[in-house]
């Protein structure tokens, strides 16, 4: 999918507009780190969900000036390596796990007929492959996670000594506490421990063969995928108002904010608190299609239409408005799964759709059902 000859800026034709968009959540459904740790780490769900805790608290609660989000991926990286891992397993994995979000196909082709498509994910490659080829939409340029497991040999004894590393990760205990982003508060005692023993197993725990694994191999976090948006914007001379991104991870905030702050359209799909924050619009939806519509409707006739139609979101809405093209209008009126949750995002709704949709994110990449009753005007927890 990258690398393809684009004649238009041969000749020094740039467009107007470009699409770019997150795998997890828009394109697929599922976490395709998450099953590699669940395959061979022991009580590997558990050990992800502490890695992420401590990404999200030392990034946003804490906000360390070196954090990074989106560092999970690649303190994984040698937990899986020394629990017998390898490349040719993780390809294998996410393979076997794939599932595809009903209308992705579709999506990423039709967009990418239109506007120059760029896919960018913290993703590994060896899982970005199969989704690719699943989606075979030849015209999109991805960027992922370079995550080469083999390059490195762990001895007996040490990848004995990552085993017990992972194994007291997973003992640790998370909270459910809810922290507000750029709002002082007091951390929890057990967040606390989580950031005290994680820099110690950092700082201490992997190091020769596990350090030298997780800084040869370039994790596609929020400051690259940030870094990744300027280049494409220098590369192809469209500013940010030009620019609609769909994302959902925690690491697609600085992204998001970005391409919002420069006035053009910010799309959370299924997204983390954190992406709800960085976004202008918020999605929840079993179906790539209504992303897609609202890519298109931005192509199209600008900001203002599509702010429009969400105000007044509804299937009438839909069956009567004006396109230019209703190919996508009449497909998502066509589709069977729940009519999607749209909303703008504002300083009022903001921590309400966050909860929400962050409580979806969370069961979508564990692959849970969400509970009927869960209601979008559920309140914030209180931490």
């Amino acid at each position: 999918m990258s690398g393809e000859f684009d004649p238009t800026n041969e000749l020094g034709l740039f467009p107007e507009k470009i699409f770019s968009c997150g795998a997890r959540g828009f394109l697929a459904r599922g976490d395709s780190l998450r099953h590699l740790c669940r395959r061979f780490i022991p009580n590997g769900d558990r050990v992800l969900d502490v890695l992420e805790r401590y990404d999200m608290l030392t990034s946003y609660v804490v906000s360390r000036e070196e954090a990074i989000a989106g560092n999970a991926a690649k303190w994984a990286l040698p937990l899986l390596k020394g629990c017998g891992a390898t490349d040719q397993a993780a390809y294998v994995c996410a393979k076997e796990n794939l599932k595809v979000m009903p209308g992705a196909e579709d999506a990423i082709r039709y967009l990418s007929k239109l506007l120059p498509t760029y896919v960018t994910s913290s993703t590994y490659e060896q899982a970005m492959l199969p989704l690719e080829e699943a989606l075979d939409a030849p015209l999109a340029d991805v960027a992922c996670s370079q995550s080469l497991m083999d390059q490195s040999n762990f001895g007996r004894m040490y990848s004995k000594t990552i085993k017990k590393t992972a194994e007291k990760i997973a003992k640790l205990e998370i909270p459910e506490t809810f922290y507000a982003l750029e709002k002082e508060t007091s951390l929890d005692s057990r967040d606390i421990s989580i950031i005290e023993f994680m820099d110690d197993v950092l700082d201490e725990k992997i190091e020769g063969p596990g350090e030298h694994l997780m800084e040869s191999n370039a994790v596609m976090n929020s400051s690259k995928k940030a870094y990744r948006i300027l280049d494409i914007r220098r590369s192809v001379n469209v500013d940010l108002d030009g620019m609609v991104c769909i994302a959902g991870d925690h690491s697609d905030y600085q992204t998001m904010d970005l391409i919002r702050e420069g006035n053009g359209l910010s799309i959370s799909f299924n997204g983390s608190e954190y992406a709800v924050r960085g976004s202008s619009i918020a999605v929840i939806s079993e179906s790539a299609t209504v992303g897609a519509l609202l890519s298109y409707l931005f192509y199209d006739k600008g900001v203002q239409a599509v702010t429009d139609l969400v105000k007044d979101w509804s299937r009438d809405t839909l069956r009567y408005m004006g396109f230019t093209d209703r190919y996508l209008a009449e497909k998502l009126l066509s589709e069977t799964t729940p009519w999607p949750e749209v909303y703008l995002v504002n300083k009022n709704n903001m921590d309400r759709i966050a909860e929400r949709s962050d409580k979806v994110h969370s069961m979508m990449m564990k692959e849970r059902v969400l509970q009927p009753g869960f209601e979008p005007g559920c309140q914030p927890r209180k931490g």
